[in-house]
């Protein structure tokens, strides 16, 4: 009976085992499975998230891209509307200041030229001497030229000086290297006009310098020549002409021209002489009037 029994329940108990053995099989079985499952369901819930957050990205890039354009648009239509604004006044600048340079550059000519025709004129001892008898002590006024006689048998000059400035009829008038280069032929309160030596209608009494010939220099329509020269008189070209005080027109001394050309034909009396200007009367500025340096002028208040 004993052994018996004991093989009946170690029977017992490997059946008991091996029963255990399968449920934890079994067991383990159901849980790779439901952990599969699980997986599987996270993949799939993971593969519609990102199918959905592709749509939902796609229809907002096509909500973007259908809106983007018209923003764009408004924006740039604004940027525009500023840029073309502040275009137009930097535009409105530049020119401003360009016109301000300009301005200042021309002062600065102006100034430039009147310093050097005062210059000239200190250097000549024009305004050294003292007053003409029952005038005033010699100046200077320097004047702008206006405008320009447009008729080609006029050669005149419109000045900013007259009266009021001590500007008067029969004036000498100055250029550059304080060169006789015409004279006053009328003055208003604040204007003149200055018949240069070119005009045909201009004449005044000169001598030659050096051999002191005396001449009139006349205005042609070719420029200047000198008159009542005798043939064969010691005059040569490169000769200096100069004003004459002969008739009291005129001061003494002033430049007026260079003799270019001689030319005597036989039997003449008097020498055709051609005489060059010496400056460029169509490049006249700025001119300086000598007042105070004849007997009876007017006296004039000092300019204003």
């Amino acid at each position: 009976m004993g052994p018996r029994r004991r093989r009946r329940s170690e029977g017992r108990g490997d059946g008991y085992v091996a029963g255990s053995r399968g449920a934890a099989w079994i067991a383990a079985t159901l849980l790779l499975a439901l952990l599969l499952l699980a997986a599987s369901t996270l993949a799939a819930a993971g593969r519609l998230e990102a199918r959905a957050g592709s749509l939902v990205g796609g229809l907002a890039d096509s909500v973007d891209s259908a809106v983007r354009p018209f923003s764009e648009f408004l924006l740039s239509a604004g940027e525009l509307r500023a840029l073309s604004d502040e275009n137009a006044r930097l535009k409105g600048e530049v020119a401003r200041l360009s016109s301000e340079v300009a301005a200042l550059r021309e002062e600065r000519t102006a100034s430039l030229q009147v310093d050097e025709l005062l210059a000239a004129v200190e250097t000549a001892g024009l305004l050294a001497g003292g007053a003409a008898a029952g005038g005033a002590a010699p100046r200077v006024v320097n004047a702008s030229v206006l405008a320009r006689d447009p008729s080609p048998t006029r050669a005149e000059l419109l000045i900013d000086r007259g009266r009021a400035h001590g500007v008067y009829v029969g004036q000498p008038v100055l250029g550059p290297a304080a060169t006789l280069v015409g004279i006053v032929s009328d003055a208003d309160e604040r204007s003149a006009r200055v018949r240069l030596l070119i005009d045909v209608r201009s004449a005044v009494t000169s001598v030659v310098q050096g051999s002191r010939t005396p001449a009139a220099l006349a205005g042609t329509a070719d420029g200047l020549r000198l008159e009542f020269v005798p043939a064969g008189a010691p005059v040569a070209v490169g000769d200096t002409v100069i004003t004459s005080a002969l008739g009291g027109r005129l001061p003494a001394g002033l430049l007026a021209g260079r003799i270019a050309t001689i030319s005597e034909a036989p039997h003449d009396l008097f020498a055709t002489i051609e005489v060059e200007p010496l400056v460029d009367y169509n490049r006249l500025e700025q001119i300086l009037v000598l007042t105070g340096a004849l007997p009876g002028e007017p006296t004039a208040e000092a300019p204003r």
